[in-house]
C-alpha cells in the first residue's frame, strides 16, 4: 500500500517563503554591482598573513555569483506561478518599492481581504516551486 503524502505545515512554509522572498532585493543589489569593482592584486615584499586575503576581488566575485544564483532561483520559481500569484508576490517582495495590500487591491481590482487570501495561496505555491520544494515544511 502507498503511504499518504505528508501534510504541509502551512504557517512555517509561508514563513520560509517570506524569508526567501524578502532577500530578493538584497540579491538584486549585489548581483547588479558593476564588474569594475574588481581590483588587481597588490604586490608587496611583505609576507602574507595566514587567513587574511590581500585581494578581495575573488571574494567579491563569489558573492556576486551567489547573489545571481539566488536571485535567479527566486525568479524561476515566480515564473512557474500563475499570473495572479506572480503579480502579488512580485509587487510585495521584488519591486523596488514594496506595495501595500491596498495598492495591490487597486491594481488587481480585488478587495484587500481577497488579496490577503490570494497572497496566502501564492506563498504556498512559491514554496513548492522554489528549488523543487526546498522551503516546504511538513508536519510530523
Amino acid at each position: 500500500m502507498i503511504a499518504p503524502l505528508p501534510e504541509i505545515d502551512e504557517k512555517k512554509t509561508k514563513m520560509n517563503a517570506r524569508k526567501i522572498l524578502s532577500q530578493y532585493r538584497k540579491w538584486e543589489r549585489i548581483a547588479g554591482k558593476a564588474a569594475i569593482d574588481i581590483k588587481s592584486p597588490l604586490l608587496s615584499d611583505m609576507p602574507r598573513t595566514l587567513g587574511v586575503s590581500i585581494n578581495k576581488a575573488e571574494e567579491g566575485l563569489l558573492e556576486r555569483v551567489h547573489a545571481e544564483n539566488e536571485r535567479d532561483a527566486i525568479l524561476r520559481a515566480l515564473a512557474s506561478l500563475s499570473w495572479r500569484s506572480r503579480k502579488i508576490l512580485a509587487m510585495t517582495y521584488c519591486e523596488p518599492e514594496k506595495a501595500s495590500v491596498y495598492e495591490i487591491s487597486l491594481e488587481l481590482h480585488f478587495s484587500e481581504v481577497h488579496v490577503k487570501r490570494l497572497r496566502h495561496i501564492a506563498l504556498l505555491e512559491f514554496a513548492e516551486a522554489y528549488k523543487h520544494g526546498q522551503c516546504l515544511v511538513y508536519k510530523k
